[in-house]
């Protein structure tokens, strides 16, 4: 099982800090059934330019992969495997930065977009339309269930709408005041993705497989299969180890 949405990686924003968190991040994730994670720190391009990002990312990574390989041998070997990407933030002229081949997950051409959290106009969805026929990129909505209680309802329908790539957070399932609407946007097919978004021991600790059991007992196995194919997919797996 893959964890697509995580921020293990030490010092690179709001998420995971040091070393010793992201280690201890990823033999929770083991615990879950997670044997790969892909790594998507924040990315805004109005703070920060590509070459700095990318920079600061390896730099990290080395330390994460360092720290690994001081560990006993059997140890590393309850690790996952891991990925690199970024959530990328949400800016009006996204079709025009060729940077987005150096922030896609793996090695594909899907990048995991964050939209803002301010009310939307319906210009944002238009702009995403136009945004899909313009390049080989495709983005994977983020976390959608942040939204649900922002946005017009009408603005998250033509979002859907679109057909693109969808991806609601564990969390979504895990809490009795979504978890009905989750469900249902999972059966229906509107939603692609699960993923942990875990951002620390003190923030939101991965419970993907919590979540996946929670899929598998009210919707069946298949449910659960399709959004573990839809990982896969968007991020095939290379399997690059420590």
């Amino acid at each position: 099982m893959t964890d697509l949405h995580t921020h293990i990686l030490p010092g690179m924003d709001d998420g995971v800090q040091d070393v010793e968190t992201s280690l201890e991040m990823l033999r929770l994730e083991w615990t879950q059934g997670v044997d790969r994670v892909v790594f998507t720190p924040h990315f805004h391009w109005q703070r920060e330019n590509i070459k700095t990002f990318l920079a600061r990312r390896e730099e990290s990574l080395s330390r994460l992969v360092e720290a690994i390989h001081r560990l006993p041998r059997e140890e590393r070997a309850t690790l996952p495997r891991w990925e690199v990407g970024a959530e990328v933030d949400w800016i009006p002229d996204l079709a025009q930065r060729e940077e987005l081949c150096q922030l896609c997950l793996g090695r594909g051409n899907y990048f995991l977009l964050e939209l803002p959290f301010g009310l939307w106009s319906g210009q944002i969805v238009r702009q995403l339309c136009e945004f899909m026929g313009r390049t080989p990129y495709i983005p994977v909505i983020s976390h959608l269930d942040r939204y649900w209680d922002w946005q017009w309802s009408s603005h998250i329908t033509d979002l859907l709408q679109l057909g693109i790539p969808i991806q609601l957070r564990a969390t979504a399932l895990l809490k009795l005041f979504s978890r009905g609407r989750a469900l249902r946007a999972i059966d229906r097919g509107q939603v692609h993705l699960l993923a942990s978004d875990c951002q620390g021991i003190r923030g939101q600790l991965p419970d993907l497989g919590r979540a996946m059991d929670i899929v598998k007992r009210r919707l069946g196995p298949e449910q659960a299969h399709r959004l573990c194919r839809w990982a896969e997919a968007v991020c095939p797996s290379r399997g690059m180890t420590t």
